[in-house]
Parts: C-alpha cells; sequence; structure tokens
C-alpha cells in the first residue's frame, strides 16, 4: 500500500486599488516586463522582502552603512567608555 501525502500552499490573493501617478505607473509597467513579471508580482516581492526585512528589525539602509567607519580609529574597549563617562558625569 503506497500512501503518498501532498502540501499545497494555498494563499487567497486580494485585489488592492493604488493610487499612483501616471509616470510612474508606465515605469512599472516597462520594468515589470523587462523582468517578465507583473506589476502586481513587484509589488508582491517587494512587500515580501520588506516584510522579512522587518523580521529582522533592521532598519532601511543600515547594511549601506556598514564599514562606513572602517577608516577610522575608535577606542570601544571597556575602560575607554568608563573613562569617558566618568569625565562626562564628574565635570
Amino acid at each position: 500500500m503506497v500512501v503518498r501525502n501532498f502540501c499545497y500552499d494555498v494563499r487567497m490573493k486580494t485585489k488592492l486599488t493604488l493610487s499612483i501617478d501616471k509616470d510612474l505607473i508606465q515605469f512599472a509597467r516597462q520594468q515589470a516586463q523587462y523582468d517578465s513579471t507583473s506589476v502586481s508580482g513587484m509589488v508582491s516581492d517587494f512587500l515580501t522582502s520588506r516584510k522579512e526585512q522587518a523580521k529582522k528589525k533592521t532598519v532601511p539602509g543600515v547594511e549601506k552603512m556598514v564599514g562606513t567607519l572602517k577608516n577610522y580609529q575608535i577606542d570601544d574597549s571597556k575602560a575607554a567608555i568608563r573613562s569617558a563617562y566618568a569625565k562626562k558625569y564628574t565635570d
């Protein structure tokens, strides 16, 4: 006897109406055609990406800032931090 289990990912799709400038709509359609997708697919992909980003709890654009201070000498040792706090609160 062979038993097969099938798992289907069923998601309900709901129509959404947006108000967007005509220029942006034209651009979106061109991009969708270039990417072989639909405008709805592009919006869905964008929102899915933002949802994943929100799960990571990162602020948009932080990835771009990573490494920007690598050329600066920053002393973040505990001793330096204690010294800075002592100086700040004893004056």
